[in-house]
């Protein structure tokens, strides 16, 4: 985990520190995929609640790299 200054902590646990709604971004075969998800962020991660199985766990499976946006 990468350590981020106090300020920068603050504002994720303000923004995402609850369960909020953000898009996950995947690649497949070259082409992304974006989807709306339940996350929340708590101690410098991202928790998503989805299905082992997921189409979405498959990509990260093959390709760890991801995106996140929020509001």
């Amino acid at each position: 985990m990468v350590n981020i200054c106090q300020e920068a902590e603050k504002v994720m646990i303000e923004r995402f520190g609850k369960d909020s709604v953000i898009a996950l971004a995947t690649v497949e075969n070259e082409v992304p995929y974006v989807r709306y998800v339940n996350a929340y962020y708590e101690n410098g991660a991202f928790y998503i609640i989805t299905h082992a199985l997921s189409n979405k766990m498959k990509h990260i499976e093959n390709n760890s790299y991801i995106a996140i946006a929020g509001d």
